[in-house]
């Protein structure tokens, strides 16, 4: 948890220092780590104050655990938005390219608002006035209504797999294609399509590892509660659950680093600030060298061209003085 709570933070403000990595892909991301951040917060304060190892009301639990309810359920919807993104930029590419960042990152990130608000609130309606032994908020409500809202779950999970799957047939088909082109071969259109696909990577990846870890962990506790009638015998399987939904909540500082080069130069210049210029000492060296080569080639680009006749070939300005003095002679003859 205390790993997850540094990557987010480190993702947070990498995206807000630095202009470069404000993308749309980015943004989401960025909401992710807010929404993976309050997760974690709200675990390490359910460990410091012990609530799950202490008796209390059902609803009392509910409220101590709002947040992360909130937080969990938004991030699940938010998957599933990331994937459209995904769909978006590949059978949508110049619709997706023109699009208002903050317009579109905010119409996208609807759906996971009202998905968890509504889930919240439900829940938290149907919650009976009793008291429970162990506080896990998944089990605060009714059963009818924590199938109902694991059943949702599942169905966003299943969607959001098929859509990434669209999207990598679509991907797939299209790459081929513009491999068989002709203007396919360009430079700036082979760095440009590196560089989607680079973003497109990172976003898979995502994705992917949540699947593996937070749908993996919603099927396995679903199976669980259907088996295991007694609360009691359920909190004996929650350390293992906890271990494999905790690399989702910090994926996504370890996914940008090793799939982004701009994300990790990001990130080593924040852990050289956070040590004091210990670690990754010479980070900012690269920058001066490519600035002062920038310089020395801009000025020689606006330098003057040096002076040629007719065929190409450098000539001296003294030789030049004599070629005008001659001209100049035979005109006054003339």
């Amino acid at each position: 948890m205390a790993f997850g709570i540094f990557g987010n933070l480190n993702v947070i403000v990498a995206i807000c220092r630095k202009k470069i990595l404000r993308t749309k892909g980015a943004m989401f991301v960025m909401v992710l780590a807010f929404a993976h951040l309050t997760c974690n917060i709200s675990e390490i304060v359910g460990l410091f104050l012990q609530l799950r190892f202490r008796p209390m009301s059902r609803k009392k639990c509910f409220e101590y655990n709002v947040l992360f309810s909130f937080a969990v359920m938004f991030q699940s919807a938010l998957y599933l938005s990331m994937a459209l993104d995904i769909c978006f930029s590949i059978v949508l590419p110049i619709k997706h390219m023109i699009w208002k960042k903050r317009n579109y990152v905010t119409s996208m990130c609807l759906f996971p608002t009202i998905f968890a608000i509504s889930t919240t609130l439900v829940s938290f309606l149907f919650i009976p006035d009793e008291e429970t032994p162990h506080c896990i908020f998944m089990l605060t409500t009714e059963m009818q209504i924590y199938q109902m809202v694991s059943s949702s779950l599942i169905v966003l999970n299943v969607l959001t797999l098929f859509i990434i799957i669209f999207s990598v047939i679509c991907a797939v088909r299209k790459s081929e294609s513009m491999r068989s082109s002709r203007h396919s071969s360009g430079s700036r259109t082979n760095s440009l399509r590196e560089e989607k696909n680079k973003v497109f990577r990172s976003t898979f990846f995502l994705v992917l590892v949540y699947i593996i870890s937070w749908w993996s962990a919603v099927i396995i506790f679903r199976i669980i509660v259907e088996f295991v009638k007694d609360v009691r015998e359920v909190v004996h399987f929650m350390p293992y659950l906890v271990i494999i939904v905790m690399p989702n909540f910090c994926q996504a500082y370890y996914v940008t680093y090793f799939r982004s080069p701009r994300f990790r130069k990001a990130f080593r210049e924040q852990f050289h600030w956070i040590t004091c210029g210990y670690a990754f000492p010479k980070i900012f060296d690269k920058e001066i060298s490519r600035g002062s080569k920038h310089g020395s080639a801009t000025n020689s680009a606006h330098a003057a061209p040096p002076n040629t006749d007719s065929d190409g070939k450098k000539f001296k300005s003294g030789s030049q003085k004599s070629i005008r003095f001659s001209v100049t002679a035979v005109q006054a003859h003339i």
